[in-house]
């Protein structure tokens, strides 16, 4: 069985994290089909925005536990190459070139709402359930949680939540800028492709330029974002969607944009 599933939609990309049975419990093979994706993605012009979700009734239950255990009291720098590696091949996600749209349909807990946070925008079911419980089984955190907790809130609202490790309802995670926006259960896959065919209808390359600008701008100073803003707006100056754009701001009309 794939642990990953993927399906294209026009220029719609449909990643599926595929083992219901164990919750989406993420694992070095699941890690694996995710991170051997990520080029075939980037080498589909096609391909204009990603739908990252759970296969059942969950998005992920995080780690999981026996590959939790079989670490259990093997070398410290082994273990340490091996959840490096693991974090990197499911963090891959965030080298696809093109926007990612988390849709959390249930449970995302420990290192399954990291690969959520991990992503560009995140939507959530209305009865989803997220938590960094990683302090309630013994285990430091992983996968760039504090990275992600603390940019995406605050290092306070870090601190509540991995000291605690408590759940959080989905109107509360919105509420700590953790998720977007919160639909019904029912709504949640229509609405995340509405929005991933919102996005795909813009150019391209200024989505591409502008995502990785997004992930390092909060490590960048001002005069740094206006070296990296420079060059993606020259660069952009060069293509034939800036002059349809223009074009068709003038003539008050969609854009249709080539990707050229």
């Amino acid at each position: 069985m794939s642990l990953i599933l993927f399906e294209q939609d026009g220029p719609i990309g449909n990643i599926t994290l595929n083992n219901p049975d164990q919750l989406n419990a993420m694992t070095p093979p699941m890690a694996q089909e995710l991170n051997a994706l990520v080029p075939q993605i980037n080498g589909n012009a096609q391909i204009r925005a990603v739908i990252l979700t759970g296969a059942g009734r969950a998005f992920s239950a995080g780690g999981n536990l026996q590959f939790i255990l079989d670490h259990t009291g093997k070398d410290l720098k082994e273990n340490k190459r091996k959840m490096i590696e693991f974090y990197s091949k499911f963090l891959s996600v965030r080298d696809i070139e093109v926007p990612v749209i988390a849709a959390v349909n249930g449970h995302a807990m420990g290192a399954g709402l990291c690969i959520a946070m991990a992503c560009d925008i995140r939507l959530a079911s209305s009865d989803a359930k997220m938590g960094v419980n990683f302090a309630k089984i013994g285990l430091s955190s992983g996968m760039g949680t504090l990275h992600f907790l603390t940019r995406l809130s605050s290092p306070a609202i870090a601190a509540d939540l991995l000291f605690t490790g408590r759940t959080l309802t989905a109107e509360e995670a919105l509420s700590l800028g953790l998720v977007n926006r919160v639909f019904a259960a029912t709504e949640l896959n229509s609405k995340a492709k509405a929005l991933a065919e919102e996005i795909a209808n813009n150019a391209p390359l200024p989505l591409k330029i502008m995502k990785k600008g997004i992930q390092k701008a909060p490590l960048l100073s001002l005069e740094e974002v206006f070296d990296y803003e420079s060059g993606g707006q020259a660069e952009t100056f060069n293509t034939e969607d800036l002059k349809e754009g223009v074009k068709a701001a003038q003539e008050k009309r969609p854009p249709k944009f080539s990707g050229r």
